[in-house]
């Protein structure tokens, strides 16, 4: 870590004035701050990354500074020809003094204005730095009251850190039911190529197996709220369920959680369909759908096993009760209107179209049909999933002779422009699943 004082000597300061008034070194990590002189032209601080700094990579960025609500201050920070931005736009009340609106390095500031969540440190993530390098800090004043007062862009520290490693996002699993292994995918940023593979070692480097004659069956991808998608496995004997915990590619732990008494996933007549986070709050919980009588319901699932069990209802509080023989089969869950909560897939298994009901936490409101070709020929659905990070699930399929497809959905839609063939496993004792 390198903490860089922004009133120290290693900083060249253009339009900008050492300041300690008020109660500035009861917060400031130096005792002192900066601020801009002139109001006309924006503020600049240089400094040189060097080889006793650190060597070249990538390097987290936190600056302590001053977030008054007199103004939204631009700041530009920029290095090897790279330019990131930020704005001064917290707007941290400054009546008791400077310590209101200070924003440390990390967490809450000592006046209770600032919350450890509303902290924005890091600013910057992730940013190449190599020795020689020159990193400028540009802020412009800003004012946005009466009274003419101006945010005059108060800088304390700079602090530099080894940028925290990032682990891959986990989007498709496989197993091999010969070799015994599962395997991962990650997709490139896009959702259209496959980037990287392996298969699933634990922590001490070695292949997890699961032999395909053991009862467990993966049944999909569950996000407990710690932004990790682990693998969900049920018991085709005991109908228990277990949790695959996941570090990157890296198994942790095997939570196995054993079916409730009574109600959804009591027993085999309960198939999950999918998984997906009805009440925005940040784990998913497992749709079910019961084979002999039609019903749907979604129940919470933690480590020390399953919680409310909730039936979906439509807006008069009755069960939507779909029939086994209905053409309409419940296949997964997944955001599809870019709410922050999932919804409800369909697929008309004579149509071969696909729909979703679009979902309040459990409560049924309308139904939406998917605008896109029919899925037919040997192409079969496998998962739902945001691989594109636009806040709406898509579609993944894979063909007889080994493709793996996507659709992309905008605007309940799929476009001939939106559909992609990601990879080919021509191995056909791979299985995968979203």
């Amino acid at each position: 870590m390198v903490l860089i004082e922004a009133e120290s000597n290693r900083v060249r300061r253009v339009n900008y004035e050492i300041i300690s008034d008020d109660d500035i070194p009861a917060v400031a990590s130096g005792g002192q701050a900066v601020r801009i002189k002139d109001t006309n032209i924006a503020g600049v601080l240089k400094f040189e990354w060097t080889a006793e700094d650190g060597l070249a990579g990538k390097y987290d960025i936190r600056i302590a500074h001053f977030d008054e609500n007199d103004g939204n201050s631009p700041l530009i920070f920029s290095v090897n020809e790279k330019v990131y931005d930020y704005t001064f736009n917290i707007d941290l009340p400054g009546a008791e003094g400077f310590k209101e609106n200070f924003v440390p390095l990390r967490g809450a500031n000592s006046s209770g204005t600032l919350s450890v969540d509303d902290n924005p440190n890091p600013i910057f993530k992730g940013v190449d730095l190599a020795p020689d390098n020159v990193i400028e800090i540009s802020v412009q004043a800003s004012g946005n009251n009466k009274d003419d007062n101006l945010e005059l862009g108060r800088i304390d520290a700079i602090e530099i850190t080894p940028a925290e490693e990032i682990i891959p996002s986990l989007d498709l699993f496989w197993h091999h039911s010969v070799s015994e292994k599962v395997g991962v995918w990650t997709l490139n940023e896009e959702g259209t190529s496959l980037e990287t593979a392996a298969f699933i070692t634990d922590q001490s480097g070695e292949d997890v197996l699961v032999p395909d004659e053991n009862p467990w069956e993966g049944r999909g991808v569950l996000d407990n709220g710690d932004g990790n998608r682990n693998l969900l496995w049920r018991d085709t004997v005991t109908g228990g369920v277990a949790i695959w915990k996941m570090e990157g590619s890296e198994f942790q732990e095997q939570i196995i959680i054993d079916p409730p008494a009574d109600g959804p996933g009591s027993n085999l007549d309960w198939e999950i369909r999918g998984t997906g986070d009805v009440n925005s709050g940040g784990g998913e919980e497992i749709f079910w759908y019961n084979t002999s009588t039609g019903d749907i319901a979604v129940s919470e699932i933690h480590e020390s096993g399953f919680g409310n069990a909730t039936f979906i209802t439509d807006t008069s509080n009755q069960a939507m009760i779909i029939s086994p023989d209905d053409d309409w089969q419940l296949l997964a869950a997944g955001d599809m209107d870019g709410d922050g909560d999932a919804d409800a897939i369909w697929e008309n298994i004579t149509t071969q179209q696909f729909a979703y009901w679009e979902l309040d936490g459990t409560v049924y409101q309308n139904p939406v049909l998917i605008d896109s070709p029919a899925a037919d020929g040997d192409w079969e659905f496998r998962g739902a999933y945001d691989a594109n990070n636009d806040g709406i699930d898509d579609f993944f399929f894979r063909s007889g002779s080994g493709e793996t497809g996507i659709w992309m959905i905008e605007n309940n839609s799929v476009s001939d422009d939106n559909i992609f063939v990601i990879d080919t496993v021509e191995d056909t004792n791979f299985s995968f699943y979203v």
